[in-house]
């Protein structure tokens, strides 16, 4: 038993090719889910154009901003091996108020 209608499919047909907003719209359209939606798409071997995911922020560690801090102020990073302790916030803050 399906949860499509043959005017459901004909509209989803007509939509083609589908990305994850007009999927949204028409599973609102129909009451159901989206993921559904995209499902019975593939399923139907329409077009789904799937939406590139944002790019991974590349985060520094505690220990490569403790060693810019100790390079900005001219010191062993070896004299500064407690500042690893502190919160990053913090030393990402100490450090952009020495540069």
């Amino acid at each position: 038993m399906s949860n499509y209608t043959p005017a459901m499919i004909a509209k989803l047909q007509a939509a083609a090719p589908l990305n994850l907003a007009k999927a949204k719209d028409l599973a609102a359209d129909f009451g159901l889910p989206y993921r559904s939606v995209i499902a019975k798409a593939k399923h139907l071997k329409l077009d789904y154009v799937v939406t590139a995911k944002a790019a991974k922020q590349i985060r520094s560690s505690k220990a490569d901003i403790v060693d810019a801090i100790a390079k900005a102020v001219s010191v062993d990073p070896s004299d500064l091996d407690g500042l690893a302790l502190a919160k990053a916030s913090a030393l990402n803050n100490l450090l952009m108020n020495i540069s």
